[in-house]
């Protein structure tokens, strides 16, 4: 089988960029500078184990973070409503979408993908005003939505998925690939032109939740780390060159990688967090696009080390 015949594996795990703060999404420009979401800022360059550059000011708490052709961040602002285009320049921060789509609110707004087009694809985790509350009931309220590549409208294209959080695209984009944070799984959506065809589940569960274990107590359950690590709460995700999905979950410190077939295989486990800690998203770069970094919420830094396959360079790398 593509991509499995040899192990995955990573090694040489190691901190760089000491000094950001809650770097949730890491991506690797395609000139091979190494930036990440950072809460302190807007977007950190991470030049070296403890330097950074910081880049604007966003507020709230950048999260997912993209880079269009025109060189620029865009930026799904975790918490706070907004989209917003970042210049790295100047540090100007433009906002594309507010408030509201269609009446729903975009106030979890978690990640945002560009396709070959220049078009956005963006998540909204849930329309609720309490982010916890849909977590802990598992309430299947989050939405997709398709910014036009010339920026002049957006619609939706998905309703009532389960808490979407991370994104990514097939090489020829054929589908969009999304990952169900609650569920702990990936489903993908037939891309049809300008929106989206029914979604189908991509690969296993890779966490257990009971059914006893959703609603209003919830909390509770979570306060012993066993049960999180085993409900694993999936977040980020990432294609290799052979077309295996790279997916973090956060609460289990684990990546899985998820072979064409559906076959999910563990590539890193470190259930006490003591290197791979809350991981919440993968990049690929380098010369032979083997160098990996990954992103977390909870360390000022991210890990970088090297990978057994090659990523699947991202449009702006391509």
């Amino acid at each position: 089988m593509p991509g499995m015949g040899e192990t995955l594996a990573v090694t040489g795990l190691h901190p760089v960029g000491r000094g950001v703060e809650r770097p949730e999404h890491v991506m690797v420009a395609g000139d091979g500078r190494v930036f990440a979401s950072d809460k302190a800022s807007a977007v950190a360059e991470l030049i070296d184990e403890h330097t950074v550059r910081h880049i604007g000011e966003a507020g709230g708490e950048p999260n997912g973070i993209a880079l269009d052709r025109n060189g620029h961040f865009l930026i799904a602002n975790f918490g706070s409503s907004v989209l917003q285009d970042l210049d790295p320049q100047t540090g100007e921060i433009a906002t594309l979408l507010s408030g509201q789509l269609d009446g729903r609110p975009l106030r979890w707004l978690n990640f945002v993908l560009v396709d070959s087009t220049g078009a956005l694809w963006c998540s909204v985790s849930t329309i609720a005003e309490d982010l916890m509350d849909t977590i802990a009931r598992g309430t299947a309220d989050g939405f997709i939505f398709r910014v036009a590549p010339d920026r002049q409208s957006a619609q939706v294209v998905a309703e009532k998925v389960n808490f979407p959080n991370c994104m990514a695209l097939d090489r020829n984009e054929d589908y969009l690939y999304v990952v169900r944070t609650v569920q702990a799984d990936v489903v993908r959506f037939p891309i049809e032109g300008e929106t989206l065809g029914p979604p189908e589940r991509f690969g296993p569960p890779l966490g257990g939740r009971h059914p006893d274990e959703y609603g209003p107590d919830a909390g509770r359950f979570l306060a012993d780390p066993q049960v999180g690590r085993r409900w694993g709460m999936a977040d980020g995700c990432a294609f290799d060159a052979e077309g295996n999905l790279w997916v973090t979950l956060v609460l289990a410190n684990r990546i899985v990688a998820i072979s064409p077939d559906g076959t999910a295989t563990v590539v890193l486990d470190d259930p006490e967090g003591a290197l791979l800690k809350s991981p919440t998203s993968i990049a690929w770069g380098g010369h032979d696009m083997r160098d990996i970094y990954i992103g977390s919420i909870t360390t000022p830094y991210v890990l970088k080390g090297r990978s057994s396959a090659p990523g699947l360079p991202l449009i702006h790398q391509r």
